[in-house]
């Protein structure tokens, strides 16, 4: 009986393993919201589509065309929010700015921005992901059969504690 429940308590652990969904998944996306100041500065707000902020690593960078190129630059995450920014303003011109994000999933968004002149004022493009959301992949992704290797390993200790503790506690008949 022990062993048919110790057997089955390990099935599903290795089944949770596999099926635990990456942040992306469970998230339903990212959705990137591209804010300029119309002098330049220009931030991105990452947060999941569903609403909830991005409490893992970000990672994106910025590439702005106008008359010039500016980047692909490294965007930067400001301290304690979910908030990442170009270092430096961009010059005067009209700029098309296209914001990456490989980390926690992968969003992309693309933004007009006027920096100057009469034209120039702040701007906010949202952009959401598709209804299938492109997943970065999570270091266990690599070897889709770690998470298994990993479950039933650990079951298998398990179950030889077990049987190990059974033989000890059973009683033995005597010698004689």
């Amino acid at each position: 009986m022990i062993r048919k429940v110790l057997m089955a308590v390990a099935a599903g652990m290795a089944a949770a393993a596999v099926a635990l969904p990456g942040p992306a998944q469970a998230h339903a996306g990212l959705a990137l919201t591209v804010n300029d100041d119309g002098h330049g500065n220009v931030s991105v707000d990452v947060a999941w589509a569903d609403g909830h902020p991005v409490t893992e690593t970000i990672a994106g960078t910025l590439m702005a065309t106008g008359d010039v190129q500016v980047g692909p630059a490294p965007l930067t995450r400001l301290p304690g929010t979910y908030t990442l920014v170009y270092p430096r303003p961009l010059p005067e011109g009209t700029w098309q700015v296209v914001v990456d994000v490989a980390l926690p999933a992968i969003g992309r968004c693309a933004a007009p921005v006027t920096v100057g002149g009469a034209a120039a004022k702040p701007g906010t493009t949202r952009c959401i992901p598709s209804a299938d959301p492109i997943v970065a992949p999570r270091s266990s992704d690599s070897f889709p059969w770690l998470p298994m290797v990993g479950g039933a390993s650990a079951a298998g200790v398990v179950l030889l504690l077990l049987r190990r503790a059974l033989r000890r506690s059973a009683v033995r008949p005597a010698r004689r």
